[in-house]
């Protein structure tokens, strides 16, 4: 069989896409290289496209905002799909427009991944998305994928490897709480500062560590000082070793309005930390209520600060929630899962099974 050349399009290189671009990089690396050879393309640069290039995968950065506004960076694109001769394009990002120029300029099947039915800007959901044509696409949730409203929908949920995270049973006796995510409006990080606040009241001791970046930073920040808990809620800023992190903390908490999946989430349970998360999207799907973590009400900080200190209060429940979903995130959500149902995608697509 000949070598199938897939070329990956990824929104952006920084830190902002750390989940789908570790997918790439894990199907870059995992992959039989005499089946697929995987490469990268990124509308906008950043570190991810340096790393992909030091462990060996073929990666380029176009600088392009994806619209025809901007000719010179489609041009770029164009000669990327030119060069490439691909057989697939995957594509985890991009209009009517970038997708028109994949047909134009290339004779590749077309997979389309979609990542979520929020805006990160707005916090707006989708129940029904409106998406370019493609050969197929792939959800990452069943969330996702009803609202693509598609026959040809994939559910091919992220994996995760727990062998790159140890569980730490000492630190589910803390008052330390965390979250890892975009300060974007869907991620409401708002709602997670005010149950904070509550929580203090009755446990001055409380900490919560914030690591991401984004354009509510100086907002939150403010908000924070304005409920009168400096002392209590450090802002990190993007954290390149969160696995390390998740030893300092004995809760993760997710209060996003919706999400896609929730890698982050499967990272924590991979940990062996108990979550509370918000009722929403793909969260659902991962988190099994009561047993590996609990579902809150979205946007409600009352619930949710009694929900984070029913945890804190009873360290056992805790222990055994991490233990639980730990066994979740190795059981039901493999990279190796992930990889294969990929591979079997891209065959169906060359009818290779």
């Amino acid at each position: 069989m000949a070598i199938r050349r897939a070329l990956h399009v990824l929104g952006t290189a920084d830190f902002a896409g750390k989940a789908v671009n570790e997918i790439v990089e894990y199907l870059a690396t995992s992959l039989d290289p005499t089946r697929y050879q995987i490469e990268a393309c990124y509308l906008r640069c950043g570190e991810f496209n340096d790393r992909f290039r030091t462990i060996g995968i073929k990666s380029r950065c176009v600088e392009w905002n994806g619209a025809p506004s901007n000719p010179i960076g489609a041009a770029r694109f164009a000669a990327v799909l030119l060069s490439g001769k691909y057989d697939l394009i995957h594509l985890h990002t991009g209009g009517r427009y970038l997708t028109k120029l994949c047909r134009l300029f290339s004779n590749a099947k077309i997979v389309r991944h979609v990542h979520g039915r929020a805006s990160e800007e707005t916090g707006e959901i989708s129940l029904v998305l409106n998406l370019p044509e493609s050969d197929v696409t792939v959800a990452n949730s069943r969330t996702v994928a009803q609202a693509c409203g598609s026959r040809h929908v994939t559910v091919i949920y992220p994996g995760v490897d727990v062998n790159e995270f140890s569980p730490d049973k000492i630190r589910r006796r803390t008052l330390t709480v965390g979250t890892a995510c975009r300060l974007e409006p869907v991620k409401d990080v708002a709602t997670l500062i005010d149950a904070v606040s509550i929580v203090a009241a009755q446990h001055p001791a409380i900490r919560l560590e914030i690591a991401g970046e984004g354009s509510l930073r100086t907002a939150l920040q403010e908000r924070v000082h304005a409920l009168g808990i400096s002392e209590n809620v450090a802002f990190l800023g993007w954290r390149s070793d969160v696995s390390a992190l998740h030893h300092s903390w004995s809760l993760f908490i997710q209060p996003s309005l919706d999400e896609g999946f929730g890698v982050s989430v499967l990272e924590a349970m991979a940990s062996g930390l108990p979550v509370i998360a918000s009722d929403a999207g793909g969260l659902r799907e991962l988190i099994v209520d009561g047993k590996t973590g609990l579902l809150v009400p979205p946007g409600n900080p009352t619930i949710l600060a009694e929900k984070i200190r029913l945890l804190i209060e009873s360290p056992d429940v805790m222990a055994t929630m991490g233990d639980a979903g730990r066994l979740r995130a190795q059981e039901s959500f493999s990279l190796q899962q992930m990889m294969r149902e990929t591979v079997d995608l891209y065959d169906r697509l060359f009818e290779l099974v």
